[in-house]
């Protein structure tokens, strides 16, 4: 997919950050933009300034982590627009703390929308995009956690892992398929947004999410909010998600300075060295 104007995109976790920052770059792009959150107030404010672009905009309040709502998203999308060539996989949440202490909310909470929400997007959009045959391309945010690891994190680090196989999989299938979709996956490093917030838009009835327990997670909180303060802004991410697409990669990873870090651990995987712990500076902030 090289031509944007006139064609049209989906993005979840729209309300904010990277979300709202790619909806905007599609409005300017000149395509039809559908954006999809579970946070209403935010998916409104994100709406308006699209639409204040002078572009075609339609919000649908949607928690992806159910298939059924997805599966709207995509038929409000093709009734009101026509067929949807441009998919950003995008929301998500994050908790900290010892994995053994995260309750098994936390694990279905993250899981369901970091995880889960991508498969619904490629189970709903995918089979259209190959019956419309035009170019389309599919982007899903993972994360340079879903590259490396570290601690506190498990629930996120797990979830973007499995949006990495899961994307390099659609990728090897569609090209078996001689498909006409690309697929990328968007690996950011740290993105000055509210991710660390998370908790916001936590499902009411949820229980929440307990205390952390030591000073090492206290401290890790901290280094992980001050770093993706410290981070690139959301419109720079959109770029360079925009610079992928273009040029046709699969990966698209914005920030080499997490190179490093990823042949350290590929060489500890082939000499059998135990995990080596990724600086949290590092660390990515999942879009929401």
């Amino acid at each position: 997919m090289r031509e944007f104007a006139g064609k049209t995109a989906v993005v979840t976790g729209a309300a904010s950050g990277i979300g709202r920052a790619l909806a905007l770059r599609c409005g300017r792009e000149g395509m039809a933009v559908v954006v999809a959150d579970v946070d209403e107030k935010g998916l409104e404010e994100t709406r308006g300034q699209v639409e204040a672009l002078g572009a075609r905009v339609l919000s649908v309040q949607t928690d992806v982590s159910k298939s059924a709502a997805v599966e709207a998203l995509a038929a409000a999308a093709e009734e009101h627009f026509g067929p949807v060539h441009l998919l950003f996989n995008n929301a998500g949440v994050l908790v900290t703390g010892k994995a053994w202490e995260r309750s098994a909310a936390d694990w279905e909470w993250v899981l369901g929308v970091n995880v889960m929400g991508v498969v619904h997007g490629v189970r709903a959009f995918i089979p259209r995009m190959l019956a419309h045959g035009e170019p389309a391309h599919v982007v899903n945010t993972a994360s340079v956690g879903g590259l490396v690891v570290g601690p506190f994190l498990a629930p996120y680090i797990v979830s973007k892992h499995a949006v990495v196989a899961l994307t390099e999989s659609l990728h090897l299938e569609l090209a078996a398929e001689g498909a006409n979709v690309e697929v990328s996956a968007l690996c950011p490093g740290a993105v000055a947004t509210g991710i660390t917030s998370s908790e916001r838009i936590r499902p009411a009835g949820l229980e929440p999410a307990g205390p952390l327990s030591s000073a090492a997670e206290e401290a890790f909180s901290e280094g992980l909010r001050e770093g993706i303060a410290a981070g690139i802004e959301p419109e720079e991410l959109a770029s360079h998600a925009f610079e992928g697409i273009r040029e046709g990669r699969f990966w698209i990873l914005p920030d080499p300075s997490y190179k490093p870090g990823l042949e350290k651990r590929m060489g500890s995987m082939l000499t059998g060295q135990d995990p080596l712990r990724f600086s949290v500076q590092t660390t990515d902030e999942p879009s929401s």
